[in-house]
């Protein structure tokens, strides 16, 4: 599924990224880490709750 369209960003990329950018995750970050920049905001809000989700799974482990 794709997160971004502007971007192209799909949801496992994002999730990749969210992995490796290890303490503050935002989705912000997640995407400069990816060298892209959010242009129209819509995806903001399941990136941020993809970039959630990871860091949940980081604590539990």
């Amino acid at each position: 599924m794709y997160v971004c369209v502007c971007n192209a960003l799909n949801e496992n990329t994002v999730r990749e990224a969210a992995r490796k950018s290890k303490g503050s995750q935002s989705a912000v970050k997640v995407y400069q880490s990816l060298g892209v920049k959010p242009q129209c905001g819509m995806c903001l809000c399941d990136a941020q709750n993809i970039c959630n989700s990871e860091k949940s799974i980081q604590r539990a482990s």
